[in-house]
């Protein structure tokens, strides 16, 4: 990895940063940190990664910079990645990857590349960040990445533990976390609303509907810059949905078992090719 990759900065230590951090930390790679939330930068501190004292000390003679900050921050921070280490191998773990999104300029976004990998969970800050959080997840790279690009992303994130790369153009991306990322979401969150608005308890309920309802703790001010620039996608998305909720409720209602069934076995047929996630 170090040969490979030489120093890595991780700029911002919420969950995705604060879990690529200790992983590295924890597989001795070469490693330094920085976060604009003194909270974060307290935590790792604690946790005994190496912080820095500036955002610009911990870039600075970077060989690999990892940006790992809400979506409309990036391109701030990959224009002060750029002018703190200009070689530097500049990569960002945002759930999105147009160019538009992320409001980055031509010139800059030729050396800003999104490794988006397939993993998180419902909590946020450093608080929420684990060594093994990219154990086993498939890591989406943008596929303009050239060859020295892409060999040190695959040895930076194969560190981290991951065990899959795609390589997809970044509109391609994006319209796919539409349906498997941000829908999810969306569907737990609506399940969610539908049982308090009936007055049920979530503690009333087993492993099946914590589970279910998980991404429903989910904080919005982490969604909403996702939400927005995916909307047409996700109308998409979410009357496909709807259409099947609607077929679901038809068969039940009509006593149409072969209906049901169809239903029933090409959902179950699909979820068993992924197997058991954790």
């Amino acid at each position: 990895m170090n040969s490979t990759v030489g120093p890595v900065a991780v700029v911002g230590l919420g969950c995705i940063g604060g879990s690529l951090a200790r992983v590295l930390a924890e597989r001795h790679a070469q490693v330094r940190t920085w976060s604009d939330a003194l909270v974060d930068r307290d935590l790792a501190d604690d946790a005994r990664l190496p912080v820095a004292a500036s955002a610009a000390e911990a870039m600075r003679g970077a060989a690999l910079i990892v940006i790992a900050v809400p979506l409309p921050a990036i391109n701030t921070v990959a224009a002060r990645a750029r002018e703190a280490a200009p070689g530097a191998v500049i990569l960002h773990t945002g759930g999105l990857q147009g160019a538009g999104v992320l409001g980055i300029p031509a010139a800059l976004h030729a050396h800003v590349i999104g490794t988006h990998p397939l993993a998180g969970s419902h909590s946020s800050g450093f608080g929420a960040s684990r060594a093994d959080l990219f154990s086993g997840c498939t890591v989406s790279i943008e596929a303009r990445a050239d060859a020295r690009v892409r060999a040190a992303a695959e040895a930076l994130w194969r560190l981290a533990g991951a065990a899959r790369f795609d390589y997809r153009e970044a509109g391609e991306h994006d319209l796919l976390m539409a349906w498997v990322s941000h829908l999810p979401q969306l569907a737990a969150t609506a399940l969610a609303g539908a049982l308090a608005a009936t007055g049920i308890a979530a503690r009333d309920g087993g492993p099946g509907l914590h589970d279910t309802t998980r991404l429903a703790m989910s904080s919005l001010e982490l969604w909403q810059p996702l939400l927005a620039p995916a909307r047409r996608e996700l109308d998409v998305a979410l009357a496909a949905l709807e259409t099947r909720l609607g077929e679901l409720r038809r068969a039940i209602a009509s006593r149409d078992a072969e209906q049901l069934a169809l239903l029933w076995e090409s959902a179950r047929a699909w979820r068993l090719t992924a197997g058991e996630r954790p």
